[in-house]
């Protein structure tokens, strides 16, 4: 089978929110750990799906217990960077909600400061994509966001009205993912199968600064390093003279 030009697709969301296992379900393979262990950075995976080359990109989750003012600097950095981990881009973000739980006003406002992170045009690359569906019963998913009240259907109006729902458990239902993909396709093809990019003097200053800590934090563990070593040797030197 002849394959189209390479997808990529970040993942984003909050913490145990089912990225992984839903990156999983798109790929049709067990390519991330999920469950047990929270996803601390972001990995990478390569499939062919339908055709298609997709490279699928596992973010850390955020704390919706957290507002943008208390995530730690170093956070804030790591997560716009995860929109750069595939140069040039991503085509598509896939906004991760999970649908057995109710999605507050509190977890509005997060979404929306972490997505103000990457800037307004972030949006017109995003897709939510529900987790959980088996929880929907007979329940439709329009009469889901219906139900949610203004706070879902303002992140579902920020998306274009871009949606799609998937059921994990259900993963050996192959037509969750190709309807999913034709979304995609259609998306992309909307964007002129462009990518978002971080705006370059940004991503500079950015990865400049973890440049920086990454530096700090070696000359620190060399300077630990050498006062362990320092203490080692004046030890055996106290030793020498039978004073220890």
């Amino acid at each position: 089978m002849q394959t189209k030009n390479r997808n990529v697709i970040t993942l984003i969301g909050g913490r145990w929110a089912g990225k992984s296992l839903s990156a999983n379900t798109l790929l049709r393979k067990e390519r991330f750990v999920w469950g047990r262990t929270r996803t601390t950075k972001a990995e990478v995976r390569h499939e062919v799906v339908e055709g298609r080359k997709l490279t699928v990109v596992d973010t850390p989750g955020w704390s919706s217990s957290l507002s943008i003012t208390e995530i730690p600097e170093g956070d804030k950095r790591r997560f716009k960077l995860n929109a750069s981990k595939c140069p040039p881009g991503p085509n598509v973000f896939l906004l991760v909600l999970p649908i057995d739980s109710a999605f507050s006003v509190e977890q509005k406002t997060t979404v929306e400061e972490h997505m103000k992170l990457l800037g307004e045009s972030v949006w017109r690359f995003t897709l939510v994509l529900f987790t959980c569906g088996d929880y929907l019963g007979d329940k439709s998913i329009e009469k889901h966001i219906e139900s949610e009240g203004e706070a879902l259907r303002w992140v579902i109006e920020k998306c274009d009205n871009r949606y799609h729902v998937f059921s994990n458990k259900d993963k050996d239902n192959p037509s969750q993912v190709s309807q999913l993909l034709e979304k995609v396709d259609k998306m992309m093809s909307n964007n002129g199968a462009s990518y978002y990019r971080v705006e370059e003097q940004a991503f500079q200053i950015i990865t400049e600064k973890e440049q920086e800590v990454a530096q700090r934090a070696k000359e620190r563990q060399k300077r630990a390093q050498e006062q362990r070593q320092l203490k080692i040797c004046l030890c055996y030197l106290l030793m020498s003279h039978g004073m220890l």
